[in-house]
């Protein structure tokens, strides 16, 4: 699978020593870690095969990608159809159904490409290829509250705050709230 878009590029992640040991590289970095997984939270190289090999072979429903822009890798979004969600886990996401809603997590592991517009290049070409191509009808995505710089690159894309989700994940040794923003399929952008 590869989605283009200009100068972006996303493809699946791959079961090679390659995709795993740029995974590493982002997931040890402290400015990477500060908004995603926590500085005490690294992932080396091993604890990153244990984590994603799953996912890179198929046997558990998220979908991991990596990013290039310019033809360099850059980054990791993945993404995850909804449709089995516990009755608990739907009312937190605020979701009377599943029926083709995914969720979708990302992180420029590269951080000279932050803060250039990028990040929303990246995300406006996975949510329009879910929407046109895999049928989303919506996608949640849910942001820690003080990582404004994506909250901001969320909302240029069209997703909207829906509600406070309160402690909702363990970060840097503290449950942190995050924001539930959703981006409907019917609803078009300003």
């Amino acid at each position: 699978m590869i989605i283009k878009n200009d100068k972006i590029m996303i493809r699946k992640m791959q079961d090679e020593t390659h995709d795993y040991q740029l995974m590493a590289k982002w997931l040890t970095d402290d400015k990477v870690l500060e908004f995603y997984e926590g500085r005490d939270n690294p992932f080396p190289l091993e604890r990153i095969i244990e984590a994603y090999k799953p996912q890179v072979m198929g046997d558990d429903p998220v979908i991991p990608c990596l990013v290039y822009y310019d033809k360099l890798p850059i980054g990791y979004i993945q993404y995850c159809l909804l449709d089995d969600l516990s009755e608990n886990d739907r009312q937190t996401y605020c979701l009377n159904e599943t029926n083709n809603v995914y969720a979708i997590d990302l992180f420029i592991g590269e951080t000279n490409y932050w803060n250039q517009g990028i990040g929303t290049k990246i995300l406006s070409t996975l949510v329009n290829y879910l929407f046109a191509e895999l049928h989303a009808e919506k996608i949640v995505i849910d942001p820690h509250v003080r990582n404004t710089r994506a909250i901001r690159c969320y909302e240029k894309c069209g997703f909207e705050k829906v509600k406070i989700l309160p402690k909702h994940e363990l970060h840097e040794g503290k449950y942190q709230d995050s924001w539930l923003m959703v981006r409907d399929r019917n609803k078009s952008l300003n």
